[in-house]
């Protein structure tokens, strides 16, 4: 069987310097908060990450945009494209509240401005 390969492996849990390559609105599938969702990608791999546009992601999404370098009360997501900056990859375990049962997903954290990070991970 021939398999053909379209996509990229997940980042490995660490630090990587990444960009941005596609930034995605949506809602949540439980409770219908907003969200929008980046692709941080080099070229070992990609890892996507939502940020919820409630109360409690307000800090995440201020952190991220820091980051990057945009500045402001008000900012457009399609901004943060082609952005780059340092990510901790790791992984986030939860409970599936359609499911009950726990899942276990990458994600990104402790997003710093290139230069800020302790690795030199190539893009």
């Amino acid at each position: 069987m021939k398999v053909e390969l379209n996509e990229k492996p997940f980042l490995e849990n660490g630090q990587h310097i990444v960009k941005i390559s596609k930034v995605e609105s949506g809602s949540s599938e439980h409770k219908g908060v907003p969200f929008f969702n980046c692709r941080f990608e080099n070229d070992e791999g990609f890892v996507n990450h939502r940020f919820y546009l409630s109360e409690p992601g307000q800090p995440i999404i201020a952190e991220l945009f820091q980051a990057v370098g945009i500045e402001g009360k008000n900012a457009d997501t399609q901004e943060l494209e082609g952005k780059e900056l340092a990510i901790e990859v790791h992984e986030r375990t939860y409970n599936d509240p359609e499911s009950g049962t726990e899942k276990t997903i990458k994600a990104a954290r402790h997003f710093k401005q290139v230069g800020e990070s302790e690795t030199s991970d190539s893009i």
